[in-house]
């Protein structure tokens, strides 16, 4: 399926529905391109077979599909190469909750946990909520390119006081597909400090053309360190499903997890939720790969567009990109500058990190109009 009727046949119109993004767009009437979920919706047979379920009635106590895990594990190893056991898979709700449940199952109040800015703000947020302290090490910028800052991060590992590293992959919002080398590089320092890792991997299945995910536990000798968290509410735009996956090689410290599980009561999926993890799974390659090529026509075009009047970030995975409109905002922050003079709702980019007030981060789930309208104000910008 080309791109022009992916978006015939999937695209919504949420502008009169409850979509979050789309409420906030219409109260402030502005093209709203800020929360991380898409303007598609999911392949038909996911749509009729979660009909099919509503439709029987039965809302009872309800098993997952019996070969859910083997489903799940498949879609990983097709996709990433990359070899998941059913034993270490345990439940959460969501990415966030995810997070939640293994900084407080896996460290103790006042421990230390990095951190690399810019980065999504509930990784903040979840460390302070949760009593530990933060250490941030600021990435390297290079056009656009953002790094890990390795001497820093280094640095800070060798207080000793830090207990775990919060890794996004790929990056929310610098749009980073990490190359094996800089794992590589960055675990190893977490190796030799006797540091966790805790890898955010929900953008894995958003990957333009040309670059290759690696999976953290696709470094099998970094395993015993490591724990993933994958889920499929970013690949399919499923936010209302709260389903996700926390993956844990380690016995000992998957016990502590499940130690920890069993007092909260939060140790079981919800089996209506994880149906739809479950049938785009099943059904949804065609329709992922078509929209990543989506994502990338609508990046191609607004670098193409807009390169030489704004800094971007060089999008590899996820459909968010990140934009310097420093040099022409008119007020405090670049975000609400483009609300007033462009008609556009972004995400504020000093809440990814102190030094990115300048900064917004834009959502490409879109379609290509939307886009266009969209580079057609920020055009209007740069005019004198």
């Amino acid at each position: 399926m080309n791109n022009a009727d992916f978006t015939r046949q999937y695209y919504l119109d949420r502008r009169k529905g409850n979509s979050v993004k789309w409420q906030r767009g219409r109260k402030a009437n502005c093209l709203p391109m800020w929360i991380a979920d898409m303007d598609f919706k999911c392949d038909q047979r996911v749509i009729d077979d979660l009909s099919e379920f509503i439709a029987r009635g039965d809302y009872g106590y309800t098993n997952l599909p019996e070969d859910y895990y083997k489903v799940l594990i498949n879609w990983h190893r097709k996709r990433n190469d990359v070899e998941y056991k059913q034993e270490w898979i345990r439940p959460a709700k969501g990415a966030v909750d995810a997070m939640y449940q293994i900084i407080y199952s896996l460290t103790e109040k006042d421990d230390g946990i990095m951190i690399c800015t810019p980065l999504y703000p509930p990784f903040k947020a979840t460390i302070k909520e949760c009593g530990r302290k933060v250490y941030e090490s600021k990435m390297i910028n290079n056009d656009g390119y953002f790094t890990f800052d390795y001497k820093d991060i280094e640095r800070k590992l060798k207080t000793g006081k830090i207990r775990m590293f919060m890794l996004c992959s790929p990056h929310n919002p610098v749009g980073r597909v990490f190359k094996k080398g800089e794992l590589e590089e960055l675990f190893d320092l977490c190796k030799k400090y006797k540091v966790l890792i805790c890898s955010d991997e929900v953008h894995s299945d958003i990957i333009m053309p040309d670059q290759k995910f690696i999976p953290s536990l696709a470094l099998k000798k970094y395993q015993n360190i490591i724990i993933s968290i994958v889920a499929a509410s970013k690949t399919f735009s499923l936010a209302v499903y709260s389903n996700s996956h926390i993956i844990i090689p380690n016995a000992a410290l998957r016990r502590k997890l499940i130690t920890y599980q069993r007092k909260h009561h939060c140790g079981t999926f919800n089996a209506f939720n994880a149906l739809s993890t479950y049938y785009n799974y099943m059904y949804g390659e065609e329709w992922l790969n078509t929209l990543n090529n989506v994502v990338y026509e609508n990046y191609s075009y607004f670098r193409e567009q807009l390169k030489d009047c704004y800094d971007m970030t060089v999008l590899e995975g996820s459909y968010l990109l990140f934009v310097n409109i420093g040099q022409y905002s008119t007020e405090q922050y670049a975000a609400d500058t483009l609300e007033k003079k462009c008609g556009l709702l972004v995400n504020h980019g000093e809440t990814f990190g102190k030094d990115y007030g300048s900064w917004v981060r834009i959502n490409l789930a879109t379609s290509l109009a939307n886009v266009k309208k969209a580079v057609k104000a920020l055009k209007k910008l740069t005019e004198k």
